[in-house]
């Protein structure tokens, strides 16, 4: 088994950083001059889209469903780690906004809205999450990906607090 590690700290770095590379995206396109109307209805419209692919990708997190105890001796990642892990994973889609500003501001926007999509999902998964963590008196864990670029779904535990 791969190593885990706590999923209430994987995403709320991944959403905040999401928010924040999308705001760049969406301030970088003013910044570039483009249309203020367009690169909003753009960023929205994207941010939307992908905010209802991810929702519904994450559903398991809400459903209630139980998932697996974490085994005797499995490797737990330090949080400071998950948070460096999950900033590297951030790189790329960072690196896609700058390039996108640098040949056009409102497609920079788009992409903004994208990541401005899945961060909100985070956001509302983190906190359903936390519900469930305090009420279920067990920690939430997700299985590391074998790059720091893997998301989706990876196996999941439990451990009680």
């Amino acid at each position: 088994m791969r190593p885990i590690a706590r999923l209430d700290v994987e995403l709320r770095a991944s959403a905040l950083l999401a928010l924040s590379i999308a705001a760049a995206g969406l301030f970088g396109a003013f910044g570039r001059g483009a249309d203020p109307a367009r690169a909003i209805v753009g960023f929205a419209v994207a941010a939307i889209l992908i905010g209802i692919v991810s929702h519904v990708g994450t559903r398991f997190l809400r459903t209630g469903e139980r998932f697996p105890r974490v085994a005797d001796g499995v490797l737990i990642e330090h949080p400071a780690q998950t948070m460096r892990r999950t900033i590297v994973g951030m790189v790329l889609p960072m690196l896609v906004v700058i390039v996108l500003l640098a040949v056009s501001g409102g497609t920079g926007a788009v992409f903004g809205g994208v990541l401005a999509g899945i961060g909100i999902i985070d956001l509302a998964n983190l906190a359903v999450l936390r519900r469930r963590q305090a009420a279920g008196r067990e920690v939430v864990f997700r299985e590391l990906g074998g790059s720091p670029f893997a998301g989706g779904r990876r196996p999941i535990y439990t451990r009680p607090t």
